[in-house]
């Protein structure tokens, strides 16, 4: 295993400036970032992960968002 940095849902609420419940809810629903599952109650992000899901959602004007799902 490569030496990723994992982080908890706290740690990567904080790093994308958003809330550990709106973090929770995007998993659920699978509209947030990948992450691993590594028992019933433990879930980590990498940096890595974050910031390529955080890339994929920039976008130049308002008319663009939304085409990443079309």
């Amino acid at each position: 295993m490569s030496a990723e940095i994992l982080l908890t849902v706290e740690e990567a609420a904080l790093r994308l400036k958003i809330s550990k419940h709106t973090l929770n809810r995007w998993r659920v629903t699978g509209e947030g970032p990948p992450f691993k599952k590594y028992g019933p109650r433990l879930v980590r992000y990498t940096e890595r992960e974050l910031d390529a899901w955080g890339a994929k959602r920039t976008h130049g004007s308002t008319s663009e968002y939304g085409r990443e799902s079309r």
